[in-house]
Protein backbone atom coordinates (compact mmCIF):
# COMPACT_ATOMS: atom_id res chain seq x y z
CA UNK A 1 0.00 0.00 0.00
CA UNK A 2 1.35 3.62 -1.02
CA UNK A 3 1.23 6.09 1.58
CA UNK A 4 0.99 8.76 0.27
CA UNK A 5 1.57 12.33 1.81
CA UNK A 6 -0.93 14.51 0.11
CA UNK A 7 -4.40 13.92 2.27
CA UNK A 8 -1.91 13.72 5.43
CA UNK A 9 -0.74 17.41 4.64
CA UNK A 10 -4.55 18.67 3.70
CA UNK A 11 -5.78 16.96 7.23
CA UNK A 12 -3.20 19.22 8.82
CA UNK A 13 -3.59 22.63 6.75
CA UNK A 14 -7.47 22.38 7.87
CA UNK A 15 -6.94 22.71 10.88
CA UNK A 16 -4.93 25.69 11.12
CA UNK A 17 -5.73 28.39 12.09
CA UNK A 18 -4.35 31.47 10.96
CA UNK A 19 -5.32 34.77 12.79
CA UNK A 20 -2.75 36.60 12.74
CA UNK A 21 -0.60 36.71 9.54
CA UNK A 22 2.35 35.34 10.24
CA UNK A 23 5.85 35.71 7.88
CA UNK A 24 8.20 33.34 7.25
CA UNK A 25 12.16 34.16 6.27
CA UNK A 26 14.06 31.29 4.71
CA UNK A 27 17.79 31.12 3.74
CA UNK A 28 19.06 28.71 1.25
CA UNK A 29 22.87 29.03 0.23
CA UNK A 30 24.05 27.36 -3.10
CA UNK A 31 22.16 26.31 -5.90
CA UNK A 32 21.63 22.48 -4.21
CA UNK A 33 18.48 21.05 -6.40
CA UNK A 34 16.56 19.37 -3.55
CA UNK A 35 16.92 22.48 -1.50
CA UNK A 36 15.59 24.97 -3.73
CA UNK A 37 12.84 22.21 -4.75
CA UNK A 38 12.37 22.13 -1.29
CA UNK A 39 12.70 25.78 -0.65
CA UNK A 40 10.07 26.44 -3.80
CA UNK A 41 7.92 24.05 -2.21
CA UNK A 42 7.36 26.38 1.14
CA UNK A 43 7.35 29.46 -0.83
CA UNK A 44 4.25 28.23 -2.93
CA UNK A 45 2.34 26.59 0.34
CA UNK A 46 2.97 29.83 2.60
CA UNK A 47 1.29 31.82 -0.85
CA UNK A 48 -1.59 29.66 -0.96
CA UNK A 49 -2.28 30.11 3.08
CA UNK A 50 -1.74 33.73 2.93
CA UNK A 51 1.55 33.34 4.86
CA UNK A 52 4.30 36.20 4.46
CA UNK A 53 7.55 34.43 2.33
CA UNK A 54 11.12 36.00 1.96
CA UNK A 55 13.30 33.85 0.68
CA UNK A 56 16.59 34.87 0.44
CA UNK A 57 18.69 33.11 -1.81
CA UNK A 58 22.62 33.23 -1.39
CA UNK A 59 25.35 32.29 -3.86
CA UNK A 60 28.02 29.49 -3.21
CA UNK A 61 30.95 32.04 -2.79
CA UNK A 62 28.51 34.01 0.22
CA UNK A 63 30.38 34.63 3.42
CA UNK A 64 29.34 33.17 6.48
CA UNK A 65 29.62 36.26 8.38
CA UNK A 66 26.97 37.43 5.76
CA UNK A 67 24.56 34.61 6.86
CA UNK A 68 24.82 35.48 10.39
CA UNK A 69 24.49 38.84 9.88
CA UNK A 70 21.34 38.19 8.49
CA UNK A 71 20.45 35.70 10.70
CA UNK A 72 20.76 37.87 13.70
CA UNK A 73 18.92 40.78 11.98
CA UNK A 74 15.48 38.69 11.03
CA UNK A 75 15.85 37.65 15.09
CA UNK A 76 15.27 40.82 15.90
CA UNK A 77 12.80 41.56 13.23
CA UNK A 78 9.45 41.69 15.05
CA UNK A 79 7.43 41.19 11.60
CA UNK A 80 9.74 37.75 11.21
CA UNK A 81 7.72 34.87 12.89
CA UNK A 82 9.79 31.86 11.87
CA UNK A 83 13.29 31.36 10.23
CA UNK A 84 14.36 28.30 8.50
CA UNK A 85 17.80 27.33 7.05
CA UNK A 86 17.93 24.75 4.44
CA UNK A 87 20.35 22.44 4.35
CA UNK A 88 23.30 22.00 3.90
CA UNK A 89 25.02 24.72 3.84
CA UNK A 90 28.22 24.94 2.09
CA UNK A 91 31.35 22.63 3.55
CA UNK A 92 33.12 25.87 4.98
CA UNK A 93 30.74 26.84 6.85
CA UNK A 94 30.10 26.28 10.66
CA UNK A 95 26.62 24.62 10.32
CA UNK A 96 26.30 24.47 13.64
CA UNK A 97 26.96 27.75 14.42
CA UNK A 98 24.70 29.26 11.97
CA UNK A 99 21.89 27.13 13.40
CA UNK A 100 22.28 27.88 16.94
CA UNK A 101 21.91 31.71 15.99
CA UNK A 102 18.64 31.23 15.04
CA UNK A 103 16.19 32.87 17.82
CA UNK A 104 15.22 30.00 20.02
CA UNK A 105 11.17 31.56 19.33
CA UNK A 106 11.88 31.15 15.63
CA UNK A 107 13.61 28.32 15.41
CA UNK A 108 10.29 26.40 13.89
CA UNK A 109 12.89 23.73 11.99
CA UNK A 110 13.34 22.63 15.98
CA UNK A 111 17.08 22.07 15.67
CA UNK A 112 18.06 23.47 18.62
CA UNK A 113 14.77 24.88 20.19
CA UNK A 114 13.02 22.74 22.42
CA UNK A 115 9.63 24.65 21.79
CA UNK A 116 9.83 23.06 17.76
CA UNK A 117 9.97 19.34 17.02
CA UNK A 118 11.87 19.03 13.52
CA UNK A 119 8.89 18.81 10.62
CA UNK A 120 10.21 16.06 9.48
CA UNK A 121 9.91 13.97 12.48
CA UNK A 122 5.92 15.28 12.84
CA UNK A 123 5.81 14.19 9.41
CA UNK A 124 6.57 10.98 10.04
CA UNK A 125 4.11 10.17 12.85
CA UNK A 126 1.36 12.30 11.38
CA UNK A 127 1.45 9.92 8.31
CA UNK A 128 1.82 6.55 10.82
CA UNK A 129 -1.16 8.27 12.71
CA UNK A 130 -3.23 9.11 9.92
CA UNK A 131 -2.93 5.57 7.91
CA UNK A 132 -3.38 3.46 11.65
CA UNK A 133 0.10 2.21 11.81
CA UNK A 134 1.12 1.35 15.26
CA UNK A 135 4.74 1.16 16.10
CA UNK A 136 4.38 -0.12 19.93
CA UNK A 137 5.51 -3.72 19.73
CA UNK A 138 6.67 -4.11 16.92
CA UNK A 139 10.76 -3.66 15.48
CA UNK A 140 11.88 0.00 14.53
CA UNK A 141 14.72 0.67 12.76
CA UNK A 142 16.04 4.14 11.80
CA UNK A 143 18.65 4.50 9.45
CA UNK A 144 20.71 7.54 9.61
CA UNK A 145 21.23 9.29 12.73
CA UNK A 146 21.23 13.02 11.55
CA UNK A 147 20.32 16.44 13.41
CA UNK A 148 17.10 16.19 11.18
CA UNK A 149 15.27 13.10 11.64
CA UNK A 150 17.18 10.25 12.98
CA UNK A 151 18.43 11.39 16.59
CA UNK A 152 15.48 13.27 17.47
CA UNK A 153 12.96 10.93 16.09
CA UNK A 154 14.81 8.48 18.44
CA UNK A 155 14.16 10.80 21.20
CA UNK A 156 10.84 11.21 20.34
CA UNK A 157 10.11 7.46 20.03
CA UNK A 158 12.35 6.57 23.13
CA UNK A 159 9.90 9.00 25.20
CA UNK A 160 6.84 6.95 23.72
CA UNK A 161 7.89 3.94 24.84
CA UNK A 162 9.30 2.76 21.94
CA UNK A 163 13.27 1.93 22.04
CA UNK A 164 14.22 2.09 18.20
CA UNK A 165 17.37 -0.04 16.84
CA UNK A 166 19.73 2.76 14.99
CA UNK A 167 21.59 2.31 11.93
CA UNK A 168 24.73 4.60 11.13
CA UNK A 169 27.22 4.33 8.50
CA UNK A 170 29.27 2.18 10.45
CA UNK A 171 26.15 -0.17 11.32
CA UNK A 172 25.45 -3.73 9.23
CA UNK A 173 22.14 -2.15 8.20
CA UNK A 174 21.03 -5.75 6.65
CA UNK A 175 21.39 -7.28 9.66
CA UNK A 176 18.89 -5.09 11.19
CA UNK A 177 16.62 -4.18 8.68
CA UNK A 178 16.14 -7.58 7.36
CA UNK A 179 13.63 -8.67 10.21
CA UNK A 180 12.30 -5.15 10.87
CA UNK A 181 8.25 -4.13 11.21
CA UNK A 182 9.07 -0.54 10.48
CA UNK A 183 12.13 1.11 8.69
CA UNK A 184 12.65 4.78 8.58
CA UNK A 185 15.38 6.09 6.36
CA UNK A 186 16.49 9.43 6.39
CA UNK A 187 20.34 9.70 5.10
CA UNK A 188 19.53 10.86 1.96
CA UNK A 189 21.73 8.34 -0.19
CA UNK A 190 19.85 7.57 -3.42
CA UNK A 191 18.96 3.93 -3.57
CA UNK A 192 20.36 2.94 -0.58
CA UNK A 193 17.61 0.66 1.12
CA UNK A 194 16.98 -2.62 -1.37
CA UNK A 195 14.65 -5.12 -1.72
CA UNK A 196 16.62 -8.01 0.26
CA UNK A 197 17.10 -4.93 3.07
CA UNK A 198 12.86 -4.84 4.03
CA UNK A 199 10.68 -7.88 5.14
CA UNK A 200 7.68 -8.65 2.89
CA UNK A 201 5.42 -7.20 6.40
CA UNK A 202 7.77 -4.32 6.32
CA UNK A 203 6.31 -0.31 6.89
CA UNK A 204 9.23 1.82 5.03
CA UNK A 205 9.06 4.85 5.80
CA UNK A 206 11.48 7.59 3.01
CA UNK A 207 12.63 10.42 4.62
CA UNK A 208 15.88 10.77 2.55
CA UNK A 209 16.41 13.10 -0.12
CA UNK A 210 18.75 13.10 -3.18
CA UNK A 211 18.94 14.03 -6.42
CA UNK A 212 20.23 11.49 -9.40
CA UNK A 213 20.81 11.51 -12.60
CA UNK A 214 18.79 14.79 -12.56
CA UNK A 215 15.68 13.52 -10.85
CA UNK A 216 14.62 14.24 -6.78
CA UNK A 217 14.90 10.86 -4.98
CA UNK A 218 14.63 9.16 -1.96
CA UNK A 219 16.79 6.55 -0.10
CA UNK A 220 13.98 3.62 -1.20
CA UNK A 221 15.63 1.28 -4.69
CA UNK A 222 11.86 1.56 -6.36
CA UNK A 223 11.99 -2.58 -6.43
CA UNK A 224 11.12 -2.35 -2.85
CA UNK A 225 8.21 -0.51 -3.84
CA UNK A 226 7.01 -4.00 -4.93
CA UNK A 227 8.01 -5.82 -1.68
CA UNK A 228 6.91 -3.98 1.60
CA UNK A 229 3.14 -3.75 2.52
CA UNK A 230 3.36 -0.28 2.89
CA UNK A 231 6.06 2.53 1.72
CA UNK A 232 5.95 6.27 1.38
CA UNK A 233 6.94 7.32 -2.28
CA UNK A 234 9.57 9.69 -2.95
CA UNK A 235 8.49 12.79 -4.21
CA UNK A 236 4.93 12.28 -2.74
CA UNK A 237 5.37 10.94 0.71
CA UNK A 238 7.11 12.38 3.65
CA UNK A 239 7.95 16.15 1.71
CA UNK A 240 4.17 17.57 1.59
CA UNK A 241 3.24 16.43 5.04
CA UNK A 242 6.72 18.03 6.32
CA UNK A 243 5.90 21.34 4.39
CA UNK A 244 2.58 21.22 6.56
CA UNK A 245 4.19 20.35 9.81
CA UNK A 246 7.10 23.49 9.33
CA UNK A 247 3.95 25.64 8.40
CA UNK A 248 1.86 24.05 11.87
CA UNK A 249 4.73 25.43 13.78
CA UNK A 250 4.60 28.72 12.03
CA UNK A 251 1.59 29.53 12.94
CA UNK A 252 2.53 28.22 16.53
CA UNK A 253 4.93 30.55 16.83
CA UNK A 254 3.42 33.35 16.10
CA UNK A 255 0.80 32.67 18.27
CA UNK A 256 3.24 32.49 21.23
CA UNK A 257 5.25 35.84 19.75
Amino acid sequence: MILFGKPVAEKIYQSLKIENRPNLAAILVGEDPASLLYTKAKEKKAKELGIGFKFYHFSGITSENEVLKLVEELGKNNRINGIIIQLPLPESFDTEKILQSVSSNKDIDGFFSENFTPPTVLAIMEILKYYHLELIGRKVVIVGYGRLVGKPLAKLLEKQGIKPFICTSNSDIVSETKDADVIISATGIPNLIKPEMVAEKAIVIDAGTAESKGKITGDLDSAVYEKASFYTPTPGGVGPVTVACLMRNLVEATKRG
